[in-house]
């Protein structure tokens, strides 16, 4: 079984918590646009369920092996656009670290698509800036695996 979707807008990587004291406990709380990216993921994810006719509480992938593979785009830069030869879409050698920005899309999929993300047994990040004119966007495919593997 396999589902792919995409998330249209920019990457956003999971930011460090913020630590508060409370009375004798503390407190981690995720920054604000972390939140609002993994409640964006959850939206969208449900949204692709309904269209496979599921509930919005089924999850996807119950038990077992997944690949989780992310094609992050982030947007091209306007200092490096040109009028004649478009720039075509190429690496992203910069911050933020790929594990980031993976970190907050499992998070986001994690109890709406499967279970857990301790369920993800491959994943594949890959980072490029966007063509020249095209929106930055994050493409996400996931699979499930044989439990066995196949040499």
């Amino acid at each position: 079984m396999k589902i792919k979707f995409t998330i249209p807008g920019k990457p956003v990587p999971q930011g460090r918590p913020r630590f508060y004291r409370r009375g004798k406990y503390v407190a981690a709380v995720d920054p604000k646009n972390s939140r609002v990216y993994k409640k964006d993921i959850s939206y969208i994810v449900s949204i692709e369920k309904e269209k496979m006719g599921l509930k919005e509480k089924d999850l996807l992938f119950e038990d077992g092996p997944i690949r989780l593979t992310v094609h992050a785009f982030f947007p091209c830069p306007k200092s490096q656009w040109r009028k004649t030869k478009p720039r075509a879409e190429r690496h992203h050698a910069k911050r933020p670290d790929a594990d980031n920005v993976a970190k907050g899309i499992k998070d986001g999929l994690s109890g709406v698509l499967y279970r857990d993300d301790g369920q993800i047994s491959e994943l594949i990040v890959k980072k490029r800036i966007a063509a020249q004119g095209e929106a930055p966007r994050v493409e996400i495919e996931v699979e499930l695996l044989d439990e066995e593997i196949k040499k």
